[in-house]
């Protein structure tokens, strides 16, 4: 028998912060086992310090630590809590096999981790698993055993990649969309279990001179926001993104990027032009068709990859709607509605003040007016301070995913959404379910399954399928370049615009997902 090799190769981007500071993270951790060799792959990133350990098949279950500070479960006012949303993705030992999605059991009495604070929550649809404070409190959580039960085996012949993206639980619940003074806004409607239940005729009150422009039905089985779901904690960030391309096959990434996949070593596969708006992902190594390329993380620009200052956090732009939904369909997730949208915003608070931004009030200050300090690295922050902190107005792109966030900072100061999600007014414009002359009826808020086609495109039933207002696709809450009335939490300017049909530099992407 051949002697094994052990090889292992550790990435580590610390960042420790608190959840107020709140930037988005996500785990890549790869066995690669195969015959008599066993190649270990532990990429470790820190956002609120949240590891995933080197995964190990044991008896035919995935194991790995996990561990993350300043976690929270409430026990006063509304249920909320954060969360790690873990999914599998495993390659067949065989050659050129692709990455496919590795369901988990249905069962959360089949999973289990160690230390008595956190508690694994299985889905129905096997797509993932939550991990979660198991009661209130607060504080860091120690590391601690996941054993992940898979629908099929594991074993030493196949390799694994098990993803992480942080997530925040919203609750069920009453709450009101539309401020009545916002461009476009709706006509401060009450959502609740009567309308969940039963639909209703969706009014709208366009204070621009865009004049009368119909009244959508909602469906019972339209996601209105009443009932309970998880929210992405933070915008895709550009580590996420090439993540996502670097597991697709040749073919996928033809159809996910502007170049061919055999382009050039060092060539810009998602925006238009080198390192445009501060946007520094690159091709590392070409394809050799059928084996697809290798992407990283340049925003240097200095030939070498994924440095501490290549912009991993930075929130990604230049990805429209088929590629934000491919990515939330990859990944087990869903877009967002514009009713949920507002939830996230505003919670159950009835909107008291008009125009206010998703941090409840409508005092701003404009990240850009200051410096850098730790340009590109996953503790990148503005020297500039003050209520409703927030990249907009201009600018030469956007900035770390939760940036304005600090140890001691309150949900003004560092911009932050009611129940403790971030950038949802600037940095990116979010990519949500609406808009005027869409057929609200058609989508249902189906849960991605983490497969996609084998073009590389999203294939979860009724979904969008283009962006825009006019097609399904809204712009909501503004980006690093917007004007100020494009941030606030009810505005709709974009009601009847399709230009994220294309590639913006100023959008990008966040998921959410029902229970």
């Amino acid at each position: 028998m051949k002697k094994i090799k052990v090889r292992t190769q550790f990435k580590l981007i610390r960042e420790g912060i608190n959840r107020e500071k709140l930037f988005e993270s996500i785990r890549i951790l790869k066995i690669l086992t195969c015959f008599c060799f066993i190649y270990l792959n532990a990429n470790r990133a820190f956002a609120n310090n949240l590891v995933i350990g080197t995964p190990t098949v044991v008896g035919g279950n995935l194991q790995f630590t996990i561990q993350w500070d300043n976690s929270w479960n409430t026990a006063t006012g509304p249920t909320n809590y954060d969360a790690v949303w873990v999914f599998v993705k495993r390659q067949a030992c065989a050659l050129l096999s692709p990455w496919d999605h590795a369901l988990l059991s249905t069962l959360s009495a089949n999973h289990s981790v160690t230390g008595g604070v956190l508690q694994v929550d299985a889905v129905s649809d096997g797509v993932g698993v939550f991990i979660r404070r198991s009661a209130p409190g607060s504080g860091n959580i120690a590391s601690s055993l996941v054993t992940l039960n898979l629908q099929t085996a594991a074993n030493l012949f196949d390799n694994f990649k098990v993803f992480g993206i942080e997530m925040v639980y919203i609750p069920t619940g009453d709450f009101i969309i539309g401020d009545g003074a916002s461009q476009n806004t709706f006509n401060g409607i009450t959502i609740n279990a009567a309308t969940q239940a039963a639909g209703f005729a969706l009014q709208t009150n366009y204070s621009s001179n865009q004049g009368s422009l119909g009244s959508p039905s909602l469906p019972p089985s339209y996601p209105q926001g009443y009932n309970a779901f998880y929210c992405m904690k933070y915008e895709i960030s550009q580590e996420q993104y090439v993540e996502h391309l670097n597991s697709l096959t040749n073919l996928q990434q033809t159809n996910r990027i502007l170049i061919s996949p055999s382009s050039a070593a060092g060539s810009w596969p998602i925006q238009p032009s080198a390192a445009a708006n501060r946007n520094g992902i690159r091709l590392i190594t070409p394809a050799s068709p059928p084996n697809p390329a290798v992407f990283g993380c340049d925003l240097n620009v200095n030939g070498v990859y994924n440095e501490p200052a290549d912009g991993q956090n930075i929130a990604c732009n230049w990805i429209a709607w088929q590629d934000v939904l491919t990515y939330l369909d990859w990944s087990g997730l869903r877009p967002m509605t514009e009713m949920e949208f507002e939830k996230v915003c505003r919670g159950p608070i009835t909107p008291a003040i008009a125009n206010e931004y998703a941090w409840g009030v409508t005092a701003i200050t404009q990240a850009q007016s200051g410096s850098l300090l730790n340009t590109g690295q996953g503790n990148e922050v503005s020297t500039a301070s003050g209520p409703g902190l927030c990249a907009y107005g201009g600018g030469t792109g956007p900035l770390r995913c939760g940036f304005a966030a600090g140890a001691a900072t309150t949900r003004i100061q560092s911009g932050a959404a009611y129940y403790g999600v971030m950038d949802m007014s600037g940095n990116l414009f979010e990519q949500c379910v609406g808009g005027f002359s869409f057929n609200y009826g058609t989508f249902n808020g189906l849960n991605g399954d983490g497969t996609i086609t084998s073009t590389g495109l999203f294939n979860t039933a009724n979904w969008p399928v283009a962006g825009g207002g006019q097609t399904g696709g809204i712009l909501r809450g503004g980006g690093y370049n917007a004007s100020l009335p494009e941030l606030r939490t009810s505005n709709r300017t974009y009601l009847t615009s399709n230009t994220n049909q294309s590639r913006l530099t100023n959008a990008g992407g966040r998921g959410v997902r029902t229970p």
